[in-house]
């Protein structure tokens, strides 16, 4: 927390009516690259303590006089030298970060560092007012009230700078950060970040919407392979963009084994590896290049014919609970999330694709007062849809007598 935090918290406290200022500008100029909102605070900043230091008297002491003089101004230097130290940490904290994380990168980037410029500008205004006062105290002058209206030649002056700073931040946001084409992915020349966009249609060409791509990164291994993986939803277009994308090889699935829970009803379609891969061995991988857009062509996805198996859910005593769950998980596929079916009144249908062995059971969820009680069929139970194989109806059976269901407020 300190001094690299604490100073950025106080010159944050102390600078809200400079970025109450810029929030109208900020608001206009709607920044994609967000590190060019200190290119707007900056200037707001610096004209909010010129008209500070030129139109108030902020001499620290006021207009006091002291009988220790030497020992005031030892103290107002020491402050003034620990303001520029935590000034000096600032700005080597955040070069150490820029160097750890975009090293080799074009002078373009140390746009990065103002963030923190307006904590490192707060210590050295303070330390230049301490070192001020310090003069006064040893001359025993007091602070001088400096009268400095505003001219409307200044205004003017203040009000095309304004314009020119707020247009050439404008004019480099869109040349970082280009504006989202749905048809095209956004790439990040800021970060030297890539893209990917392709689509994913069926065996007939029909564009396969609301179906989840994953993008497995090769070049990382165990857990970092895992949180490494993005996933995308595609469109009603079937379109999918990987945007702001880390250079390196890729594999691209739908399906894959471990980011989803694999086909059902709505989306029956096998897992499928770019191109036409059905396993990753056989995937061709996929380059993002950096601060360039990959465009691939469509993944052609195969659908799974669907069988249909009447559910019954009975209590113990054979009564029918008003509302279950139906949970099913697809052993082949190892997400984290299940499928699942609502039941009402202990009778209903399930669709599922065919070719998988499935674990299924039923659940309630009971008011208990001030919990929530949870009730399972147990154990579960494994089937196998497939021709000949498909069991016509399933039944589970709830523990326990009937409760009351739990409803949301």
């Amino acid at each position: 927390m300190w001094p690299y935090r604490a100073v950025p918290l106080f010159s944050y406290a102390v600078n809200t009516p400079a970025y109450v200022i810029s929030w109208p500008i900020l608001k206009l100029l709607d920044l994609r690259t967000l590190s060019l909102q200190y290119a707007v605070w900056f200037p707001t900043i610096v004209a909010l303590w010129w008209w500070v230091g030129t139109c108030i008297d902020f001499g620290l002491l006021g207009r006091r006089s002291y009988s220790r003089r030497k020992l005031v101004a030892g103290i107002l230097l020491v402050g003034a030298a620990v303001l520029l130290i935590l000034a000096a940490r600032v700005g080597l904290s955040e070069y150490r970060l820029f160097q750890d994380y975009w090293p080799g990168h074009p002078p373009i980037y140390a746009i990065l560092l103002l963030r923190a410029v307006g904590p490192m500008l707060w210590c050295f205004f303070l330390a230049g007012a301490f070192v001020r006062s310090t003069i006064y105290v040893v001359r025993r002058e007091p602070p001088p009230l400096i009268p400095n209206p505003i001219g409307y030649r200044a205004f003017l002056l203040c009000a095309a700078l304004l314009c020119l700073n707020a247009t050439g931040i404008t004019y480099l946001d869109r040349v970082l950060s280009p504006p989202v084409d749905p048809n095209s992915c956004e790439i990040d020349r800021l970060y030297r970040l890539g893209c990917l966009h392709g689509t994913v249609t069926d065996e007939s060409d029909k564009a396969v919407g609301h179906i989840e791509v994953n993008l497995i990164p090769t070049f990382k291994t165990g857990n970092a392979r895992w949180y490494g993986t993005k996933s995308e939803w595609t469109d009603e277009q079937g379109r999918y963009n990987f945007n702001r994308t880390e250079i390196g090889e890729y594999i691209l699935a739908v399906n894959s084994f471990e980011a989803s829970a694999g086909p059902d009803e709505e989306r029956p379609f096998a897992t499928l590896y770019y191109r036409r891969a059905e396993n990753e061995s056989g995937a061709e991988p996929v380059i993002v290049s950096q601060s360039s857009a990959t465009n691939l062509s469509p993944l052609r996805v195969r659908r799974l014919e669907v069988a249909t198996i009447s559910v019954n859910v009975v209590w113990e005593d054979g009564a029918r609970p008003e509302r279950n769950n139906i949970v099913l998980h697809n052993t082949r596929y190892f997400g984290l999330l299940a499928n699942s079916h609502q039941v009402d009144n202990g009778s209903g249908k399930i669709a599922l694709p065919k070719g998988f062995d499935y674990e299924a059971n039923a659940s309630v969820e009971c008011d208990g007062g001030k919990v929530i009680e949870q009730r399972e069929s147990n154990p579960d139970q494994r089937i196998r849809v497939a021709d000949g194989s498909t069991p016509a109806v399933l039944t589970f059976v709830l523990p326990g007598p009937p409760c009351v269901l739990w409803k949301s407020p």
